[in-house]
């Protein structure tokens, strides 16, 4: 997501052209404690960050990279006055401080050093030098001393006791103790879960789950807290993008309590209080290309519905299978364990068949309209809202690619501000979709 009142995004590359330096410096800086963290963003899932937090925090912590990024004679904002000013050796201390971030001046004696070894330029007055108007002590013209200021530099990289990897494989980690707190998860995944919840591909998942060092599956799967735990060392950007959508959603990721996964038997929940079978009087037995149109969706998407498959976390069944045909041929299944499969999981589609809406599993997230979502931004929030999970990210792309989706506000190259690398939508438009859509259960009760 990129908020509504974001500045600009930058990639690795923009940083080190606009400060001047090369791409190995911003690899090492986004190493350091609290340099914005990026998120994965256009088709080659690129890390771009905020530029106007970037520039911030480089103010505040690398004064010197970030006046070489500024298009300005003077962008340390020191004094106005005439070139022709003479000024001090102490004067010229303060401002030194001031260009290296430091709240007090730089000791005198190391400017002097700078002048003996010709770092500095001499004095441009002398006592008894014969000009007017007369000093008592070395002085020099302001514009000698702002031109040494203003230098380009160099810092140095600072020491510590186990030095960060140069390359840049994923954003800062600050914060991630807290990170831990808020999203650390019990119970068991699968290769589809860790897919769902991280948005990459089931072929990626599994991948995943082959590498060297990757938690090894129990009787019920992965444990969800070692998965976690192990692509935020070795995954960031998933990691990182998975917590950008769990705040854009304001949806935790899945609990699973003791006391829920104390029953390891499916219990089959009771029929719906009024199927749609009892409510209109007519049959009880559904053939499998009747219960599409029953609903008020297609018959492809009843079709579908027939192939969905229970899902576990660890010993908690969190979503049924559909429901066990009565017959095969031709497959013959209950109305009313349908209705009842129906309310469950497909709620936005039993509210718009009963005209009961709008219903949502989940609330939508509060947000500025203007905000800008990515693909998987939207496959978050649709998912989250219809079914209680995020869209895979095959669906949303199928979705994407058929042209069930809006048209994208924002598309790569099209020159608006902040600039984006890949189709985006705004908040608003995404919600207007959630709520409109065939299923969602915006409708006019029904006579």
């Amino acid at each position: 997501m990129i908020p509504a009142d974001a500045d600009e995004l930058v990639t690795s590359q923009d940083i080190a052209t606009k400060y001047k330096v090369n791409e190995a410096n911003v690899a090492y800086w986004v190493t350091l404690e609290g340099f914005p963290e990026g998120w994965p963003s256009g088709p080659g899932r690129t890390l771009v960050r905020d530029a106007a937090l970037v520039d911030d925090w480089l103010r505040e912590n690398l004064p010197v990279y970030w006046a070489q990024g500024q298009d300005s004679d003077n962008p340390y904002g020191l004094p106005e006055g005439g070139p022709k000013d003479l000024v001090k050796l102490s004067d010229i201390a303060a401002w030194e401080g001031k260009a290296l971030g430091r709240k007090e001046p730089v000791p005198e004696v190391t400017l002097r050093t700078y002048i003996s070894r010709k770092k500095m330029p001499g004095p441009d007055r002398k006592p008894g030098d014969g000009e007017r108007p007369e000093v008592t002590e070395r002085m020099w013209f302001r514009e000698t001393a702002y031109e040494f200021v203003n230098r380009p530099r160099r810092m140095r990289r600072q020491k510590t006791s186990e030095e960060p990897a140069v390359a840049e494989q994923a954003p800062a980690a600050a914060g991630e103790s807290s990170e831990r707190a808020s999203t650390a998860r019990t119970g068991y995944v699968d290769a589809q879960a860790i897919a769902s919840t991280y948005s990459v591909s089931g072929q990626t998942a599994r991948g995943w789950t082959r590498v060297e060092g990757f938690p090894e599956a129990g009787e019920n799967g992965y444990s969800a807290a070692e998965v976690d735990e192990w692509v935020r060392h070795n995954r960031r950007r998933s990691w990182t993008a998975a917590q950008r959508r769990t705040e854009l959603t304001g949806q935790a990721w899945p609990e699973t309590s003791a006391a829920d996964s104390s029953a390891d038997v499916q219990v089959e929940p009771a029929p719906a209080d009024e199927s749609v079978s009892e409510a209109r009087g007519e049959q009880t037995e559904l053939t499998a290309e009747m219960i599409g149109p029953r609903y008020g969706v297609s018959e492809r998407t009843g079709l579908q519905w027939i192939s969905v498959k229970e899902k576990r976390d660890g010993k908690k069944v969190i979503r049924r299978a559909f429901p066990t045909p009565l017959r095969t041929r031709p497959r013959t299944y209950a109305a009313h364990a349908v209705d009842a499969w129906v309310k469950e999981h497909r709620p936005h589609v039993w509210a718009a068949a009963k005209g009961t809406g709008p219903a949502l599993v989940n609330p939508l997230p509060e947000g500025d309209p203007l905000d800008l979502l990515d693909i998987y931004d939207f496959a978050e929030v649709l998912g989250m809202a219809t079914r209680g999970e995020p869209l895979a990210r095959e669906t949303i792309h199928a979705y994407h690619a058929r042209g069930q989706v809006p048209f994208a506000d924002r598309t790569a190259g099209d020159g608006g501000k902040p600039r984006v690398l890949q189709d985006h939508w705004y908040r608003r438009t995404v919600y207007d979709f959630v709520l409109s859509r065939r299923g969602s259960g915006n409708f006019d009760a029904r006579a």
